[in-house]
């Protein structure tokens, strides 16, 4: 079906298809979580998440009749706001406020979904802690985008090199740990900064990322299958 004739008008479709390029790429021999192929991915997943939520506040309003502010489910999407106001879906990327008002639309419709569904409507324990995260770093969807984002203390966490010090670099080697580094001389040879890979500061984000993605795309599966007959 083309997308504009999809419930969703194919956030779902176009999120999958996001999903299943971030495991592909995850895939490939060279790819590691410690170098800048990671962004790639993040991004990927990232987005995906996206459009698994905006899919399914889209798909609830249309299911259970839920009116987007004064207008139709039928109209142009909106998200409510944590504060209460609505705003276009197509100016939201903010997974955070998504996330909050999927998951309200879930439990205004707890007893509907209990009765008529085979489906546990419940995410895993952590994934709010894992939305929080994302968010964290990623609320308007350009830190995975640009080496710079409107965060520049952000920025500095997202580069796989960090500057250190030669006693740094000593500690790590005693350590056991392999060091990969530029060293930059001045026209005397005099070792003026020192750049060493060895960032883990993206781990918990990579982790966070591929869970919330994984979830959404099976609760995607979920609604399809128990709402709308598997459009």
């Amino acid at each position: 079906m083309p997308f504009e004739v999809q419930p969703d008008y194919g956030f779902g479709l176009m999120g999958s298809f996001y999903c299943t390029s971030a495991e592909e790429l995850t895939k490939v021999a060279h790819f590691k979580t410690d170098w800048y192929s990671v962004f790639p991915v993040n991004f990927l997943r990232r987005h995906c998440i996206e459009l698994f939520l905006k899919s399914g506040i889209i798909l609830f309003h249309k299911k259970f009749k839920i009116d987007f502010e004064n207008d139709s489910c039928e109209s142009d999407p909106k998200v409510k706001l944590m504060n209460g106001s609505w705003e276009l879906m197509r100016k939201i990327h903010n997974v955070g406020e998504l996330y909050n008002r999927l998951n309200e639309l879930i439990q205004s419709q707890s007893e509907y979904l209990k009765k008529n569904t085979k489906t546990r409507w419940e995410f895993d324990p952590n994934f709010q802690k894992w939305i929080e995260k994302i968010n964290g770093y990623d609320s308007v969807s350009d830190y995975f985008r640009y080496p710079i984002s409107r965060d520049p203390n952000k920025d500095k966490k997202k580069s796989i090199f960090h500057e250190n010090t030669m006693e740094g670099i000593q500690k790590e080697m005693a350590s056991g740990k392999k060091i990969m580094a530029l060293f930059v001389e001045n026209s005397d040879g005099e070792i003026t900064k020192i750049y060493n890979q060895g960032s883990d500061t993206n781990d918990e984000l990579f982790v966070a990322l591929e869970k919330a993605s994984n979830e959404l795309n099976g609760f995607h599966a979920a609604v399809r299958a128990e709402l709308f007959d598997n459009f």
